[in-house]
């Protein structure tokens, strides 16, 4: 092998460690619960409300929905129930024929778990333009409660269990709450909800 390859090799080898390519496959070892999670600032595109809308919020409804939606009654779409090329074919509706309700469960639980590091990427910013406060304690202990809860979902949902999932909700509701009362809910006085200056002390530590 030239020196060339040897030097491209452990450059790359390097990366993966920096990014933390080592996941939870085989033969890896989990995270420990006290390290903390770091998002790659090469991921960064948007803001913590995007991120939020686009991501946790319709993930977690779908582990919430568990509490009085048996996920084994989910049935398959019939052939052709999600239209066709010519008449406006609905790429939700065909998407979520895909897969079993459990499966769903499963996957929106992973999904909460692998991009919570993303609430950690330094240069993230609010909507209202505020940096979100990466480094503070209380803000690392949030998104490493964020994480742990979402694990708990994964482990629950793997039981095929309803109450088991609705029993781990708890954990992800007070999770989500928890950094919202703090850097999310927080409004200047004689400020109502909806309007704009309501969201002048998000990311902003009290």
């Amino acid at each position: 092998m030239s020196s060339i390859r040897v030097s491209v090799l452990a450059a790359v080898c390097a990366s993966m460690v920096s990014f933390g390519a080592v996941t939870h496959g085989q033969g890896a070892k989990p995270a420990q619960a006290d390290a903390k999670p770091e998002g790659p600032r090469w991921a960064l595109t948007g803001n913590m409300q995007q991120l939020m809308r686009g991501i946790f919020f319709p993930n977690a409804n779908m582990v919430f929905n568990v509490q009085t939606h048996d996920p084994a009654d989910k049935k398959p779409l019939p052939p052709g129930a999600a239209g066709s090329a010519t008449t406006n074919f609905d790429w939700n509706l065909w998407g979520a024929s895909l897969y079993s309700g459990w499966e769903d469960v499963d996957y929106a639980a992973i999904t909460l778990a692998e991009v919570t590091p993303l609430l950690l990427t330094p240069g993230r910013t609010c909507a209202n333009g505020k940096p979100v406060p990466v480094e503070r304690a209380d803000w690392i202990k949030y998104t490493t409660d964020m994480l742990e809860a979402a694990r708990k979902s994964y482990e629950a949902s793997k039981t095929r269990n309803m109450e088991m999932v609705a029993d781990s909700t708890n954990d992800l509701n007070d999770a989500c709450q928890a950094c919202h009362r703090v850097y999310r809910d927080r409004r200047p006085p004689n400020v109502e909800r909806g309007d704009p200056a309501a969201m002048a002390l998000r990311c902003t530590a009290p």
